[in-house]
This record gives C-alpha cells, structure tokens and sequence, in this order.
C-alpha cells in the first residue's frame, strides 16, 4: 500500500513539475472575463490627451475614448476610465486587477516579459518637434547637442531615444511623469522648452492649431498601438479581446473610427476667397433663416451665420467627429433641449442654435460687459458652459478681471494643463480649439460685417483688422 500511494505521489509530482515547466503561467491565469461580467463594469486606465479621452460640451470624445466604449459595447457591460499618467502606476494598478486594460499608456517588454498586448488598432511614428517661430530647423542630429528633448512618459520614447544619447551623448532626454502632451506643447508654444517628441497623429491633429510646429527629426516608424493587458489574462478574456478586434475590422469599424478624429477637419481659417464664394454662392438658400431667428432672440445675425460657417461651412448634413450634426451642430441633448426635431433641417437647426445662443448668454454672469459676454458665449457654444465656468473660477483664484474676454483666453488655455484641470469641476478641455474656434468666427463675421456695410452703401471702405 505503501509503494502504490509513494508510486502516485511521485508521479503527481512528476506532472506538476512539466505542467510548470511547459505553461507556467496556466497556473496563475485569472477568470477576468467571469468577474468582469458579473460587476457589468470594464475598467480601461488611459491618459487625458487631444487624441485619448476628453469631454466636449459635457460628451465624451477621444479616438482612444470611442475604441474603449465599442469594446464595453461589445461585451455589453457599463464603462469606467481612470485616468493615470504615470507608466508605472498604471502597470501596478493592472497587475492587481484594479484595471482590466490600458490603452494609450505605454508599456513594452523590452528586458523581459511584463504584459501581453491586444491586437495592434492604429500605427504611428515619433517625431522631435520643434516651434519654426522660435527655432531653426537642423540637419543633423549633433546640432540639438546642449539642448534637451521633452517626452511624456512613454517606454517605447525611452528605448528609441537611448540610440540617440548614445551616439550624441551631449542631448539630454527629460521624460515627464506627472506631464500630459498639452502641457508640453504649451510650453514649447511659449518658448520655455525648443524641442518635445510626439507622435504622427499628435502631429496631424495640433498643427492645425499651432501651425508652427515642425518636424526635427523622426526618431521610429510604424510603431503598434495596442491595449497593454495582464501578463497572466484569462483566456476567456484575451480570446474575447482577439473578436472584438476581428469585428471591428471586418465591419470597418476600426478604420470609420480612425477616420472620424483624424482625416478630412477643417479648423482652420479657409481664407478670405472661399468664404466669399460661399457666401455668394450657400448663403443665400439660408440667409432668411438666419436673419429671422437672430431677430427673433436678439442677435446679431452676422454672429449666427459666422457660427454656422465656422461649424458647418454652411452645409445643412454636416457630421463633426464628436457626433453633433446639421448647419449648426447641435447635439442631441441640445436638439432635445431647445425642442428640435430634426437637426439636418436648416431652419430648426438654425433656429435651434440661435435658441441656444440666447440661452448660454443669458446664462452667463451678468456683471460681464455685452460686448465681451457675446465671446464668452459663443466659446460656451464650443467648449461647454461648464468648462467656460471653469476657466472664470481659474481667473477669479488669480484676482483676474474675468469679465474680460481678453483676459479670460489664456485660463480656457489652462484648461488643457493637468496643473489646472485636476482641480476644476469640468477636467480637461482642448483650450487651444475654443481658442481658435473663436478666431475664426471673428474673422468670419468682420468680413460679413464689411459685406453688410456696402451692401447699405455705407461709404466707410475701411477692411476689418483682422482681415
């Protein structure tokens, strides 16, 4: 009895031993899938960033926000984010299960293996960045000797940019834990630092507000982003993962997604000539409309059509890439708020977004000057209310005269920097577009205000400034 019972022991053993040696992990794999189904809650950590996560009109938006919330979809449960900048938090916080995923976050297995990665969604490459108003472009690498390179922390940056200080030693490479990509590209609009790394789409989407951003150096090409998951995943939930990406790309999705944030914007000023050809040639089918709702709330008519160019270049089908849609971009909690139906129909979007107009100003502070509270209202229109408030609360902390709009620009600027949007009601914002956003619509209504003053034949012939 003795022999036999020592005979099973030894052969128990035996197995464990090359179960271990030949799937060492089986043994400590999790059953994510089961435990995240039964709290009905996915928990992605990710960074706040222009092309991550943010809020926009109290609405959800980000390329990385839309690929988490169709993956919660997928698996039919509720969405929750945390946001973590710090590379190291965020793989402590995946190793005890307080996240399931990160995404945009970057974790490698360089010296050994730490994680396991999802399918790779996107590719990018990384460029040295500089600002061309401040800087000169370089030939070669050696120039930047003496000079420091700004990251964000990121492991892949790290491993890349240690080939560069090993043969240009005299670059110094800082990376920033605490640091998002707004705050470093203020810092380099400001000319306190000459040159930060960020990737290509980074770049495809900030150089349309900083135009003066350009490419120093590409320091990778083609590199994956993917959502970094436990070393130890369930199965279950790795295979579930694996799917989701199949569907995404057989119904492209995937690529509708990518797409929708980065391919065919227009922020920008369109210049002078085509806003002119527009206007002799679109505006008339809606110019009533706007004249007529713009009286009816106490507007200027001129501001409404501005906004509505600025937001659909007058096209009654429009579709933004956070989903607002029709002349005036409303969205649905607006339509529903101000009674509209049908926000592809000109006139109740115009109607719609006049509503709107009157609404934000009247909701406003009153101590603001007319003149200036129109600004405060029409950034109110892009950005949110709320966020809008924010930045007022930002200047009344530094004993700032926010009722003017001069003065207010530069904390809706601040609502991009962690330093400050951690400690308001509203988070993060993309500053800079409400910033712009509002430039352009200045410029678009000075221009029909200098249209207007020779259409009643007012013999002033000046041009607006801004013009």
């Amino acid at each position: 009895m003795f022999k036999f019972l020592l005979r099973i022991i030894t052969i128990s053993l035996f197995v464990s031993i090359l179960f271990l040696y030949f799937n060492p992990l089986s043994l400590l794999e999790k059953n994510d899938y089961r435990r995240i189904m039964s709290k009905n809650e996915i928990v992605f950590a990710t960074r706040i960033g222009p092309t991550t996560y943010y809020e926009i009109k109290e609405k959800k938006s980000g390329y990385g926000y839309d690929l988490m919330k169709a993956f919660a979809d997928f698996l039919n449960v509720n969405l929750k984010i945390i946001i973590i900048d710090n590379v190291d938090e965020a793989y402590e916080k995946l190793n005890n299960r307080e996240i399931d995923v990160i995404s945009d976050i970057d974790i490698r297995n360089y010296n050994n293996q730490i994680v396991k990665f999802s399918y790779p969604y996107n590719r990018i490459d990384h460029y040295i960045i500089f600002n061309s108003k401040y800087t000169f472009s370089s030939e070669n690498l050696s120039n930047l000797s003496n000079n420091t390179i700004h990251s964000i922390d990121s492991m892949t940056i790290k491993e890349n940019m240690k080939g560069i200080n090993s043969n240009y030693p005299d670059i110094k490479i800082k990376f920033w834990k605490e640091k998002n990509i707004d705050e470093l590209l203020k810092l380099l609009n400001d000319n306190e630092i000459q040159y930060m790394v960020m990737n290509s789409d980074e770049l495809k989407l900030l150089k349309q507000y900083y135009p003066t951003l350009e490419i120093a150096f590409k320091i990778d090409s083609n590199e994956p982003q993917s959502w970094v998951l436990p070393i130890n995943i369930g199965k279950t939930f790795e295979n579930k993962i694996s799917n989701f990406f199949k569907y995404m790309i057989n119904e492209n999705k995937l690529l509708n997604i990518y797409a929708k944030h980065f391919r065919n914007q227009q922020h920008s000023f369109v210049g002078i000539k085509i806003f002119l050809d527009d206007y002799l040639n679109i505006f008339p089918k809606y110019e009533f409309f706007f004249k007529k709702f713009a009286k009816e709330y106490e507007l200027d008519w001129k501001l409404l059509a501005s906004i509505g160019y600025q937001e659909s270049k007058w096209k009654r089908d429009a579709v933004s890439y956070t989903g607002v849609k029709g002349l005036m971009m409303l969205t649905k909690n607006t339509a529903n708020e101000m009674q509209i139906k049908d926000r592809t129909d000109p006139r109740e979007s115009i109607m719609g977004g006049a509503k709107y107009l009157k609404l934000l100003l009247n909701k406003l502070p009153k101590e603001i000057t007319k003149d200036d509270k129109v600004w405060y209202a029409v950034a109110s229109y892009n950005i949110g209310l709320g966020h809008i408030n924010d930045a007022i609360k930002l200047a009344k902390n530094d004993n700032v005269d926010y009722r003017k709009w001069p003065l207010i620009k530069p904390y809706i600027l601040k609502l991009s920097q962690s330093k400050y949007y951690k400690h308001t009601k509203y988070g993060y914002a993309r500053g800079w577009e409400t910033v712009s956003y509002i430039q352009n619509i200045r410029q678009y209504y000075d221009i029909l205000v200098f249209l207007d003053t020779q259409d009643n034949k007012n013999k002033n012939k000046n041009i607006p400034k801004s013009l």
